[in-house]
């Protein structure tokens, strides 16, 4: 191509840097990947070079197809390859690792990326003249598929001769219009010959050559002219590309399941090792179960041989004061009775005397109750039955490795490159099911085969002891409210001194009238308040004990028979304190008793009314027992009563709601539905009349939940990680709750003390929190034995139970009773 190829490349290059890709790589490098973001940003530009980072100066291609620089080449070529001249030289490309020989030619057997190095931009030329023929006319157009400029007649031609007609010929004045780069290629010169342009393919020798070529070196062998080769080769270059995007497309598909697979192998990971804790509670709560049956027949057997022992002392003793009498007797006889009187009484006495002497009473010999126990053979029963892991290996009917269709081998260069056509799902195996690859049994029940899992089911409803307040803990103090402030006065003095036991002895006059723990419980009040009006809630000081909650109850799984859910949304507490549970993708409603039995459904698919259509939230009127059920409907939304029995009443309209995310039902049959989307509060009388409604998105960011007490109005905020309080008018009254505390809150009740209980399952975990109405901490809990994703809604029962919805696990929890009432 001859010796000056870098000069020319110079002149006819703008050698410029854009300030503005200096500017985002500069901004890039301020993060913590900018050396990747660089890399990325060099070789996402095709005239950049992908190792200096300047625009492309002579660049040579390797036979992986990247192009760089030939000076950057060159010093990769010293630096890797140690002796530079070594016939195994080669050259590893920095982008793609691929190993180039280069051999004794170096550089030279690199080809040039001639669409770079042959190409000059005339944009700025005045008079332009035709490059497809030899007459120099001023040119008209350009040609995209052969690069010419085409003068009038040259022009024609290209849109009337058959051997044009797959050629794109576009204006030159539409181009400059358009602000098109017009370029032209100079013709490509021989690299033996210079000064000869490249006519020739040498059909025999599978490259090009120029005149002089054909007379010398290929003289004998089939030559064509490059047009007469153009069809077949652009033919097959477009066969070859079609196929290796349709090739991508297959790999980047199986890249993709590969990386669904590592997600569902790290899910399943998860899921294994909350099973595994789960298990252990409940088999922890299996042998506290049998340790108190046999403590109990422990105290059974032992009050049976006391009884005896008992009877037999009892027996003993009477035995021995017959006895004793009856000697006394005899000795008084014989020392103070004359003969006559001896032996008129000697048949009386000596008859009792022989039957005393003749009827001994009987004893057991020795009572034993001893306890054996053998630990190694029950460690061989629990590690045999405590569960196991199911893997692919275990699954009989193996899905077919996907196979990529064969294609044919690259042939560029003489260089070939087979494709592999095998893609399996693993990285070092055999291919595996679709399958997750680890999977255990959704049940606790079904993994136990011994007969201490045959009692399982009937021991799930009874949990492990828990720290709860009942009513032994309460001695002593007049009220929950009294307990309550007890609790807070030991945070209080734990955070500053020797703390308080919470099990010491205490009074509310003992509080008032201990300086230091009234000082503390007063500093600790006023952080806690949140005065109205505030945009950002202070900091709540936290206590470092969260008191776990035990898992009295979960029912349901994923599924559309009775008992199971799909993706359920909303649920609320019926007049029994029944669990109405909206299941929302099996389009019905669903009525449970509080131990998890199925009592009824209600509701069949479809958008008429009467019919449930994805219904979202569940709410009941107090006063009739009536559900309230929103769902889509052939609207955005649609909400529609029910009988206590689920039997249809009527349809209200509620079109100017787009998706509800709130609902509940005030003291007085009022509905009120919250609108996520545009923040609102909508408050619709039973017969369907919009009483008011008032726009609360000037304090919320995404409304999630509501629960009422009295004429407040508390709404969970679950993009702002609070709670905020409304009257029944919509005056802003205050905020509950803050970042870290009650994180994506998704659920709210208040008990009957006025207590507030605020839900999040941030963390996969589900946590609640305990405010007063004032917004001050209480206490916190949180449930480590199972992990949910997504709970919807919290409910509190009259005994303290709290009820949440797992939606992403198709299940509802039940956890044990909490000192708020």
């Amino acid at each position: 191509m001859g010796t000056n190829i870098k000069e020319d490349f110079l002149q006819s290059k703008e050698y410029v840097v854009k300030t503005e890709e200096f500017e985002d790589l500069s901004e890039a490098m301020s993060d913590g990947n900018c050396k990747k973001q660089i890399e990325d940003s060099l070789l996402a530009d095709p005239d950049n070079c992908g190792m200096c980072g300047g625009l492309l100066v002579v660049p040579r291609m390797l036979h992986c197809l990247h192009v760089f620089c030939e000076e950057c080449l060159d010093k990769k070529l010293v630096t890797d390859g140690g002796d530079a001249s070594s016939i195994n030289a080669s050259i590893i490309c920095p982008t793609c690792c691929h190993s180039t020989l280069v051999g004794t030619k170096l550089l030279a057997a690199l080809p040039l990326d001639v669409t770079k190095t042959n190409i000059s931009d005339v944009s700025n030329s005045v008079t332009l003249h035709c490059t497809s023929c030899t007459a120099k006319e001023v040119a008209k157009s350009r040609c995209s598929t052969c690069h010419n400029l085409l003068c009038n007649n040259c022009d024609t031609a290209h849109h009337f001769m058959r051997c044009f007609e797959s050629h794109k010929v576009v204006a030159l004045d539409d181009m400059r219009k358009d602000g098109a780069k017009i370029t032209v290629h100079k013709p490509l010169e021989c690299d033996f010959h210079r000064g000869e342009n490249i006519i020739y393919n040498c059909t025999t020798c599978n490259m090009t050559a120029c005149g002089e070529c054909v007379k010398t070196e290929h003289k004998g062998h089939k030559c064509e002219g490059i047009l007469d080769s153009e069809t077949r080769v652009r033919q097959e270059i477009e066969s070859l590309l079609s196929k290796s995007k349709i090739k991508i497309e297959q790999l980047a598909k199986a890249s993709s399941n590969l990386d669904s697979n590592l997600e569902e192998l790290a899910h399943q990971r998860s899921s294994a090792r909350d099973l595994i804790n789960e298990s252990y509670q409940s088999y922890k709560a299996v042998l506290e179960k049998c340790r108190d049956e046999i403590l109990e027949e422990l105290n059974k057997l032992y009050h049976e041989r006391e009884l005896k022992i008992m009877k037999e002392t009892d027996e003993l003793g009477k035995t021995i004061n017959n006895m004793e009498d009856a000697c006394k007797y005899t000795s008084r006889l014989l020392e103070n009775g004359t003969i006559p009187e001896m032996m008129y009484l000697r048949k009386v006495v000596a008859s009792r005397l022989i039957a005393l002497n003749s009827k001994s009473p009987k004893f057991e010999k020795n009572y034993l109750v001893e306890f054996k126990s053998d630990l190694e053979k029950f460690g061989f029963v629990i590690k045999n039955n405590f569960g196991r892991f199911v893997t692919e290996s275990d699954i009989v009917v193996k899905n077919t490795p996907t196979i990529l269709p064969d294609l044919p081998p690259l042939n560029i260069n003489g260089v070939t490159n087979p494709v592999p056509a095998l893609i399996t799902n693993g990285c070092n195996g055999p291919p595996v099911a679709n399958s997750s690859p680890i999977s255990l049994p959704t049940s606790l029940q079904s993994s136990i085969d011994s007969d201490i899992g045959n009692s399982l089911q009937t021991l799930m409803a009874q949990s492990p002891p828990i720290p709860h307040v009942n009513s032994n803990a309460l001695q002593g103090f007049s009220s929950i409210a009294e307990y309550n402030l007890q609790q807070l006065a030991t945070l209080a003095e734990t955070n500053n001194s020797a703390a308080t036991s919470p099990t010491a002895t205490f009074n509310i006059a003992d509080l008032l009238t201990n300086d230091t723990a009234y000082k503390n419980l007063a500093s600790l009040a006023k952080l806690g308040l949140n005065a109205a009006g505030t945009t950002n809630p202070p900091s709540i000081p936290r206590s470092n004990k969260v008191s776990p909650m035990q898992i009295r109850c979960k029912f349901g799984q994923l599924g559309p028979s009775k008992g199971q859910f799909n993706s359920p949304h909303g649920f609320c507490l019926g007049l029994e304190e029944d669990i109405i549970v909206a299941d929302t993708n099996n389009h019905r409603i669903q009525v449970f008793e509080k131990t998890g039995t199925f009592k009824f459904q209600f509701g069949i698919p479809g958008k008429d009314e009467g019919q449930l259509w994805y219904p979202r939230k569940v709410a009941i009127m107090r006063n009739t027992g009536k559900y309230v059920v929103c769902d889509r409907g052939n609207e955005r939304s649609r909400m529609q009563i029910f009988t206590k029995n689920g039997h249809f009443l009527k349809k209200i309209a509620i079109r100017y709601i787009d998706i509800v995310a709130g609902l509940a039902v005030t003291a007085h049959s009022e509905i009120v539905a919250v609108d996520s989307v545009s923040p609102t509060i909508f408050i619709i009388g039973e017969s369907g009349d919009l009483h008011r409604w008032f726009d609360c998105s000037d304090y919320m960011r995404e409304p999630s939940d509501i629960a009422i007490h009295g004429k407040e109005f508390y709404v969970c905020d679950f993009k702002g990680h609070n709670v905020v309080v409304f009257r029944d008018d919509g005056q802003f009254l205050r905020r509950i709750g803050c970042e870290n505390l009650t994180n994506f809150p998704n659920g709210i009740d208040i008990s009957d003390a006025g207590d507030i209980l605020i839900g999040d399952s941030h963390g996969n975990r589900f946590h609640v929190a305990v405010f007063s109405r004032d917004g001050s901490l209480i206490s916190e809990f949180e449930c480590p034995y199972v992990k949910v994703s997504r709970c919807c809604g919290l409910k509190i029962t009259s005994e303290g139970y709290v009820v949440t919805l797992a939606k992403n696990n198709h299940h509802v929890l039940v956890l044990n009773t909490l000192y708020i009432l």
